[in-house]
């Protein structure tokens, strides 16, 4: 492991040294600037009144001016002249003038005007960063992705985090990201489990199992007992630990459903690793309650009591993981009991977020927020994958699916030049990570109330990528990829933690939330697939 990740760190010191860069083909960069003239989501509802940034033309929420006639859109950049344009209404997309359009701060400025030109009524203004690009060049990434994956993974197995789990089999008070069982416990069964699962098997495969098994069981014996609501399912918050850390909504009386899901996506690891029956059984059980718990709408409460099912806000899950877990449960088992579960849910996404485009946050650390507040691209990633690997030759589902796919891009994509200004309400995390200057770019930003680059985002951009790619075959879907994959091979060369793939995609950054790591890994593991079938 020290003498793979030495190399590791001699490769890209190397190649920072040298200034060895992989080029983006001219002609794929020059479509990816001319395609960023088609808006997404253009139209009602609007979906981007917290956003401050854009790589695809906008349209916005302007108000119809009494006696307008038409409407005169000017741009004015930070620097250079004014971009103007007009049209037959005050919420048309900015598409006539958008590739034109510099990279930075702007600002729009709407007028109506009456029959003859003349300007009637109050001006309408709104600023935004026009965002960047695919750049021209990126630095080569530091490793080939499959050994970057394999150095992440060992790092992490070995690491003082999972120590425990070959050890007392408890989670240590001083690594506190274990206040949230189903994610981080779970995480760290699974990737032991993937661990000790690789060919040819690590020298400690036998122990690393066992490891899994002890944080598996450690999971399984905290999940709600049968009298439940969500009975079966794993904890979001840790009930008798950590409890010094446990603020506002995040008390083990509350429950995030998705955790569910997540945590029986583990347990399924466990016995992909194991062949346990106890491991498939828990899944199975979960998805029990999810069928049991499933409205007649098709989607569950989000935020709830665990013991009562009753609901801690209003707010509806988006049910994303929950279909990806059924859909795995699907395929481990061999049957389709939970076909028509996954199918209401599939249903209630096309009739909701789909519709309202209101993809919010649904982070355990961050409390439930109204519409549009606290945007992410999580799900919508979730779901574009979904529609790619199931439909591809499905027209409709495709153009949503890449309708996404630019929804991500647009919003949370830092290719370069990234913009001054964050959404407000930042919690702890994003108010700690949001100076842009410690960015490592390219990478992807996790969410409004956390504007902060994550590991996890990127790989999430990266399936979506890898998704597209692998549909349409075009070429600039998987120059994305791995221009997102280079930076995170970059960020296995910090000192603190060598050969991890840093959470925070950023220098000198902050805790380690290794369930991130594990996303990484997986999506580093299926770019190296999907990259040696595309020569």
């Amino acid at each position: 492991m020290k003498l793979v990740h030495i190399l590791a760190c001699a490769i890209l010191s190397s190649s920072i040294a040298a200034g060895k860069v992989v080029t983006i083909d001219p002609a794929l960069r020059r479509r990816a600037i001319e395609e960023t003239a088609t808006p997404v989501r253009e139209g009602v509802p609007f979906w981007n009144q917290h956003a401050v940034q854009f790589q695809f033309a906008p349209s916005f929420d302007f108000k119809a001016v009494p006696e307008a006639q038409s409407y005169r859109l000017s741009i004015q950049p930070a620097k250079g002249e004014a971009l103007v344009f007009t049209a037959d209404k005050p919420t048309a997309s900015l598409a006539p003038i958008w590739t034109r359009l510099s990279t930075g701060k702007a600002t729009l400025t709407v007028r109506g005007l009456d029959a003859k030109g003349g300007e009637v009524g109050e001006a309408m203004t709104r600023s935004f960063h026009r965002a960047a690009v695919i750049p021209k060049s990126y630095a080569v990434p530091a490793l080939p992705w499959n050994e970057s994956a394999r150095v992440a993974l060992d790092a992490l197995v070995h690491s003082p985090d999972l120590k425990c789990w070959f050890t007392t089999g408890v989670p240590e008070e001083k690594f506190h990201l274990y206040r949230y069982p189903s994610k981080i416990i779970g995480a760290a069964a699974a990737a032991l489990a993937i661990y000790a699962s690789q060919t040819p098997a690590p020298a400690d495969a036998v122990e690393a199992l066992q490891a899994s098994r002890r944080a598996a069981d450690y999971l399984l014996a905290m999940c709600f007992d049968a009298d439940s609501a969500w009975a079966f399912h794993p904890p979001t918050y840790h009930p008798t630990m950590f409890a010094e850390r446990m603020k506002g909504h995040m008390n083990p009386a509350n429950y995030m459903t998705n955790c569910g899901a997540e945590g029986g996506g583990y347990f399924l690891d466990v016995y992909a690793a194991t062949k346990d029956e106890k491991y498939l059984h828990a899944a199975v059980r979960i998805a029990e309650t999810y069928a049991k718990q499933q409205r007649d709408d098709g989607s569950w409460l989000l935020f709830v009591s665990p013991l009562d099912g009753k609901a801690v806000t209003d707010n509806v899950l988006i049910p994303t993981l929950v279909i990806e877990f059924l859909e795995r449960l699907a395929r481990v088992k061999q049957e389709h009991r939970f076909n028509v579960v996954r199918d209401k849910a599939i249903a209630w996404m096309m009739q909701n977020p789909v519709r309202t485009w209101n993809w919010q946050g649904q982070f355990e650390d961050v409390q439930p927020q109204p519409p549009y507040e606290n945007l992410t691209k999580h799900e919508a990633g979730d779901f574009a994958i979904h529609l790619l690997e199931t439909a591809p030759q499905d027209a409709t589902k495709r153009q949503l699916a890449l309708d996404l796919i630019r929804f991500a891009e647009d919003q949370f994509v830092m290719w370069s030049q990234p913009p001054a200004d964050t959404p407000n309400k930042q919690n702890d995390d994003g108010t700690a990570a949001a100076r842009t200057k410690r960015w490592l770019l390219p990478c992807v930003l996790e969410q409004y109330r956390c504007w902060a680059p994550v590991c996890a985002s990127s790989a999430k951009v990266m399936r979506m990528y890898l998704a597209a790619y692998r549909a349409t075959q075009d070429p600039l879907h998987l120059a994305k990829a791995k221009a997102l994959a280079a930076t995170l091979t970059h960020t296995q060369s910090t000192p603190k933690a060598p050969g991890r793939y840093q959470t925070w995609v950023m220098q000198n950054p902050p805790t380690m939330w290794f369930n991130c790591e594990l996303m990484a890994v997986r999506a580093m593991r299926e770019l190296a697939a999907t990259d040696a079938d595309s020569r």
